[in-house]
């Protein structure tokens, strides 16, 4: 079994030792940088396009004195991912091959691949099933291989890297998050959006022990399993977690609004019907008057964001907007994990 400090889920770690790692965290932001990891090397591997990712994991680990590769996988060639294949088609190296020589270039290695990219047109086939989607099965077999630490840079499930920043964030801003009111709530958008960055949104306040709500129509729930994890980790840190489905009354007295959009499981694959629900709930963008009832809430936003259909830009644009900051911690944050995990 791989007992290297892995973090795929953003549930491998203790609260404790989440909490020094966010701690870690502000002290590298205060401090500009460090030397830590000078001489270790990072590899990056990006099956999907990325600005604050990509930037953020190489400008931090240059920040820790660090070396960063980059490696593009639109620029590499076709990898087979089927245990016992006979490789006579398009395919000309195993993940088994691939991740063993990345790792023997590296200390430690971070892979995007979300296997969900929505088309424009909202029609397009994913050749997968919604089970198939949900199994992150891509990570277990890199995990299979790999003998150096894996980090998740935003798979099919999870994003676990952007709930650290979110949780950075609110530290900063509220200091101890324990039983405050978190709010992540469903948006309205163009197109069918992945279930990565919203679960993390979900379970890291809870992990903290955050008073955490699930705003969406009933439609927008998230992975089932993935919300018991939640409600366990909020309980078992202090804090509580709830599902509701009108946003007005999910905001109020609300600390913390994290707006993000997401597809409907109930409807995987038949995008015409989802975008036919979307449109119904076009009132679900959070605007001034939605934030006035909350607790002088502050908002939270991953990036990139719709204006004036997710949110609406005098939210985006106030003061208690944290958008900047939040995407600023992505790599304070990673910093801190990065020197937590080859520590």
């Amino acid at each position: 079994m791989n007992q290297l400090k892995n973090f795929i889920t953003g549930m491998e770690f203790s609260k404790e030792t989440m909490e020094s790692i966010l701690e870690s965290g502000i002290q590298l932001k205060a401090a500009g940088g460090s030397d830590a990891l000078r001489g270790k090397v990072l590899t990056t591997i990006f099956y999907n396009p990325s600005l604050r990712t990509l930037l953020s994991f190489q400008t931090g680990m240059q920040k820790l004195s660090g070396i960063a590769n980059v490696l593009d996988m639109s620029q590499s060639r076709k990898l087979e991912y089927t245990e016992g294949a006979v490789m006579d088609g398009s395919a000309s190296e195993h993940i088994s091959e691939f991740i063993r020589v990345v790792c023997s270039y590296s200390d430690v290695v971070a892979i995007r691949k979300s296997d969900f990219i929505p088309a424009s047109d909202n029609s397009q086939t994913l050749g997968m099933s919604k089970e198939e989607m949900l199994s992150d099965s891509f990570f277990e077999q890199v995990l299979r291989y790999a003998n150096k630490p894996i980090i998740n840079m935003e798979s099919n499930m999870f994003h676990p890297c952007q709930g650290l920043a979110d949780a950075m964030t609110m530290k900063e801003v509220l200091g101890n998050v324990t039983k405050k009111k978190y709010v992540l709530t469903w948006a309205p958008h163009p197109k069918p959006l992945p279930l990565a960055t919203p679960h993390s949104q979900m379970i890291m306040p809870a992990l903290f022990g955050m008073d955490v709500i699930l705003a969406c129509p009933k439609e927008f729930e998230l992975d089932a399993n993935v919300m018991k994890q939640a409600e366990k980790l909020a309980q078992d840190g202090g804090g509580s977690f709830q599902i509701m489905h009108n946003q007005t009354e999910a905001l109020s007295g609300a600390d913390i609004v994290c707006e993000k959009s997401w597809l409907s499981l109930e409807h995987f694959g038949d995008w015409n019907t989802e975008k036919e629900i979307r449109n119904q709930y076009a009132d679900w963008q959070v605007t001034s008057e939605r934030m006035a009832v909350t607790n002088n809430g502050k908002f939270m936003h991953c990036l990139p964001v719709r204006r004036n259909v997710e949110v609406s830009d005098n939210v985006l644009d106030s003061t208690n907007s944290l958008i900047i900051q939040e995407a600023e911690n992505r790599m304070w944050a990673q910093m801190a994990l990065l020197r937590h995990i080859l520590s």
